[in-house]
């Protein structure tokens, strides 16, 4: 059986908020101002200059399917990080309309749920990035491990932690956060 000590369920979640979004940008190919943006999303910036990028590369340039989504998960990240989640949750809703199968946009929107103290809800929205194979896995079941605890489901938070940290061996936050459990045999 495994037990968990709960004075520190906290630190799990300030520790996946404050790394989670920038981890979880989507590739840009397309045009110089949608680059800037991805840029912007996995550099944690999430300033003035940062929007403008994004809102031009999807106001004016000619983005195919993929790219538009990928721009809109980008600045829904940005959006994440200045804690604006209705602007972020629009924007991965909007992502998922121009491309239903980006992964990083349902992690995202789980992401989101997280930091606004959701808890299983946002597990079909993991196991769906999961499925469409995220570019972020780690982060994926780091983020389930989250959800998983705030339902009381110690154990499943336990081997996502460590799943986490198999696939993210130099990541602190697993390691970290797995050090609040102690594993005993009945």
């Amino acid at each position: 059986m495994k037990t968990l000590f709960l004075s520190a369920a906290l630190a799990v979640v300030a520790t996946a908020t404050a790394a989670s979004p920038a981890s979880a940008g989507s590739v840009s190919i397309g045009n110089s101002t949608a680059r800037d943006c991805y840029e912007a999303a996995i550099a944690r910036s999430a300033d003035r200059n940062s929007f403008y990028h994004c809102n031009l590369a999807l106001d004016r340039e000619g983005l195919n399917a993929q790219d538009r989504a990928a721009t809109l998960v980008n600045r829904g990240v940005l959006y994440l990080r200045n804690h604006n989640y209705r602007s972020a949750g629009r924007d991965f809703d909007a992502a998922l309309k121009a491309d239903a199968n980006n992964a990083e946009a349902w992690l995202n929107m789980a992401i989101a749920s997280l930091q606004q103290g959701g808890g299983g809800d946002t597990l079909p929205l993991i196991e769906k990035s999961l499925a469409l194979k995220t570019a972020r896995p780690a982060l994926a079941y780091y983020s389930r491990s989250i959800a998983h605890e705030r339902v009381g489901n110690v154990r499943a938070a336990y081997n996502d932690l460590r799943r986490a940290q198999e696939l993210a061996p130099n990541w602190q936050a697993p390691r970290e956060d797995l050090k609040r459990y102690q594993v005993s045999r009945r």
